[in-house]
C-alpha cells in the first residue's frame, strides 16, 4: 500500500509538471468546433492493437487519404498497456493526437482532465453522422455532464463461454434464454453430475470484475456514484460468498489452478477443453475454438449472454471509439476521419469487426450478409445484436477504474479464496481501498 501511494504521488506530480510545461491550448472558431472547414492537412492517429489489427488500420487510413488527397495520417501505434501509458503523458503534456481512439473504461480519465472537445456540435452541423449508431451504443461514450466525448466504433461484451459438446455428453442442457444466476448455478450442478472428475464446471471467476458488474446490474444497483462505489456492502458479500459456497461444493476449479491460467483467452483452460464454462470476451469465440480444434478432441463451444438478474440483462458493452483532444489543431480533418471510419463502406469491409462489433448497424449487417462470413463470427455479431436489442445499461466508469478499482477487487478476491481473509474482511477492505483511490 505504501509503495502504491507514493507511486500514485509521483506520478500525480509528473502529471501537474507535463501539464504547465505542455502545449498551449489552440484557440478554434465556431466553425471548426463544429468540425467545419477543409478536409486537408496533416492529423496525429493513434491506436492499439495486435500486428494484425494494425494492417486493417492503416488500410483504413490508406483509403481516408485516398478520398481525401489533401489530408494526411500520421500514424501511432502501441499494444494496449503501453498505449495508455504513453497517452496518459500525451494527454498531461496536452500533445494527445488529433484522433485519439479510447475506450469507455478509460474515457473518465480525459474527461476528467477536460481533455477531450465534446462532438455534440460535430454532430449536429453533419460532420459526423450518427445515425446508424443505436442510442444504447452512442450513450457509451458520453461523460459525467451528458456530452459525447467518444464515438463508439467498436462494441464488444462478455459472454458464458461454454463447452457445447462436454454440457450434452454430461446430460446438461444450456440455460434459457433470460436465464439468472440461480438457473446459471444449477445448469453447473447438473453439468457436473455428468462431467469427468478432472473437468470443473467452471473456472473460479469470483475476482473477475466484468462478471461482477453484470450481478450488479441485474439486480438493479449502480456499480458508481460518481467517483464512488455505487453498489451496497451487503451486495458484494452476497456475490462473494456465492463463489465461496459453490467452489466448496466442487463446481470451481481450485483457486491454485485459477490462479496458473494462461490469460490469454485462446490458451485458457476452456479453450483447453478443462472447464466446461467460463466468462470470457464474445470475440474469443474464435480464437479459442481453434486451440480446441487443435487438440482434435471434436469439441465445440458456444457463447451465450450472461446472467440476468431480477432488474433484467447482465450484460454491458465495453466500447471502443474516437475522440478529439482539445489540443487539436485540424479538427474538420479529425471529424472527417472519424465520419469516414464510422460510416463509410471500405471501412466497414477493411476493419471488418477486428475491435469489437462494428457500431454503425448497415456496415453491421453488410458484413453479416457476405457469404463468406465464418459461422462463429457470426455469431459473435448476432449475440452482439441481441445484447443491443436488450437495451443494455451504461456503466459510468470513473477516472482511475482500470488502475483502482479492478486490481483492487481481483487482490481482495484472491485473499478470500487463498484463505487470507474472510468474505466480510475483504468487502472491508475493498470498499476502503477502491473509495480512496477513486476519490483521489
Amino acid at each position: 500500500m505504501r509503495f502504491r501511494s507514493v507511486a500514485a504521488l509521483a506520478t500525480a506530480g509528473l502529471l501537474t509538471l507535463l501539464t504547465a510545461c505542455g502545449q498551449s491550448l489552440p484557440d478554434h472558431t465556431e466553425d471548426e468546433l463544429r468540425g467545419q472547414g477543409e478536409v486537408s492537412g496533416d492529423i496525429r492517429f493513434s491506436w492499439w492493437g495486435s500486428a494484425s489489427r494494425n494492417e486493417r488500420t492503416n488500410a483504413v487510413a490508406d483509403a481516408f487519404e485516398e478520398e481525401f488527397p489533401g489530408a494526411g495520417v500520421k500514424r501511432e501505434a502501441a499494444d494496449f498497456g503501453n498505449y495508455f501509458k504513453r497517452l496518459n503523458v500525451q494527454g498531461a503534456g496536452r500533445n494527445m493526437p488529433c484522433v485519439t481512439q479510447l475506450q469507455a473504461r478509460t474515457l473518465g480519465d480525459f474527461t476528467d482532465r477536460d481533455a477531450l472537445l465534446p462532438l455534440d456540435p460535430m454532430i449536429e452541423s453533419g460532420a459526423i453522422d450518427v445515425s446508424d449508431i443505436p442510442e444504447a451504443v452512442l450513450d457509451t461514450g458520453r461523460g459525467p455532464d451528458g456530452k459525447l466525448y467518444m464515438l463508439p466504433t467498436g462494441a464488444a461484451y462478455d459472454a458464458l463461454m461454454v463447452n457445447e459438446t462436454l454440457a450434452e455428453e454430461a446430460g446438461a442442457p444450456l440455460p434459457e434464454p433470460g436465464y439468472d444466476w440461480e438457473d446459471y448455478i444449477d445448469f453447473l450442478r447438473r453439468a457436473d453430475a455428468g462431467l469427468p472428475e478432472d473437468i470443473a464446471a467452471t473456472s473460479l471467476r469470483g475476482g473477475l470484475p466484468n462478471f461482477f458488474i453484470a450481478y450488479v446490474q441485474g439486480r438493479g444497483e449502480n456499480m458508481f456514484d460518481g467517483n464512488q462505489l455505487g453498489f451496497s456492502k451487503e451486495l458484494l458479500t452476497e456475490y462473494w460468498q456465492m463463489w465461496q459456497d459453490i467452489t466448496e461444493e466442487g463446481l470451481t476449479n481450485s483457486p491454485a489452478a485459477n490462479s496458473e491460467e494462461p490469460t490469454s483467452p485462446e490458451a485458457g483452460y476452456l479453450a483447453q477443453g478443462d472447464v466446461l464454462s467460463d466468462n470470457r470476451p464474445g470475440n474469443a469465440l474464435t480464437p479459442a475454438q481453434g486451440t480446441l480444434d487443435g487438440a482434435g478432441e471434436g469439441q465445440r463451444l458456444t457463447t451465450l449472454p450472461l446472467p440476468g438478474g431480477p432488474a433484467g440483462p447482465g450484460n454491458v458493452l465495453i466500447t471502443s471509439g474516437m475522440a478529439i483532444p482539445r489540443n487539436c489543431g485540424n479538427v474538420p480533418t479529425a471529424a472527417a476521419f472519424i465520419d469516414f471510419w464510422a460510416n463509410d463502406e471500405r471501412s466497414g469491409d477493411i476493419y471488418a469487426s477486428d475491435n469489437g462489433a462494428v457500431t454503425n448497424t448497415r456496415l453491421l449487417q453488410r458484413q453479416l450478409d457476405d457469404p463468406e462470413l465464418p459461422d462463429l463470427k457470426k455469431r459473435e455479431l448476432t449475440l452482439y445484436q441481441d445484447i443491443v436489442a436488450n437495451d443494455p445499461p451504461i456503466v459510468l466508469y470513473p477516472p482511475g477504474y482500470m488502475a483502482v478499482f479492478e486490481s483492487a477487487f481481483t487482490r481482495a478476491y484472491d485473499d478470500v479464496a487463498f484463505g487470507s481473509a474472510t468474505v466480510p474482511e475483504a468487502v472491508d477492505t475493498f470498499f476502503a481501498e477502491a473509495n480512496a483511490g477513486l476519490a483521489s
